[in-house]
């Protein structure tokens, strides 16, 4: 089920995951920018 704790738990993987590659993309390109 989705309150299953592995499911839930890989959710959270991925989503932090993601939100990393964002926040990196964004300020990687900021930075590049600056430079």
């Amino acid at each position: 089920s989705v309150c299953h704790p592995f499911y839930t738990g890989k959710q959270r993987i991925l989503d932090t995951g993601g939100r990393v590659a964002k926040f990196e993309e964004r300020f990687g390109k900021k930075s590049a920018e600056a430079k």
